[in-house]
């Protein structure tokens, strides 16, 4: 460990973490806000999914947990949260995909956010070596 002194007189111990330790890009807060809000509404709205279908509320469940659990690892910069951002992202496209070959008109919207979703997870790819 390194010791600096300042201008009081104590020692501040410098620890290499903290020398690179890189502040979280801005980008990647407002993605991890986005997602933050994309989960609480998700839990909002798992009620009436509940209701009509216990299995698929429990998956929305889920993925609406998952969301929010990610979110502050994102915030973080963790690795294990771009690895779940990168789960949620592959089961998001399959479902969108799945869902827009089967009725093209009406989930249209939904594998359009999935395309921006995966658009969100190119860029965190990219910058993968800033996460711890």
């Amino acid at each position: 460990m390194e010791q600096q002194f300042n201008t009081s007189g104590q020692t501040a111990e410098v620890g290499v973490s903290q020398k690179i330790k890189s502040k979280t890009p801005l980008l990647v807060k407002i993605i991890a806000w986005l997602m933050l809000l994309g989960g609480i509404g998700q839990l909002l709205m798992v009620l009436p999914v509940l209701i009509i279908s216990l299995i698929f509320g429990i998956i929305w469940l889920l993925i609406a947990a998952g969301l929010i659990i990610t979110s502050f690892g994102l915030h973080g910069m963790k690795k294990w949260a771009l690895y779940m951002f990168t789960i949620i992202t592959v089961l998001a496209l399959g479902i969108s995909t799945y869902s827009f070959l089967t009725s093209p008109a009406k989930d249209a919207i939904e594998f359009f956010t999935a395309g921006i979703q995966a658009l969100v997870l190119v860029y965190l790819w990219v910058i993968f070596k800033k996460f711890a």
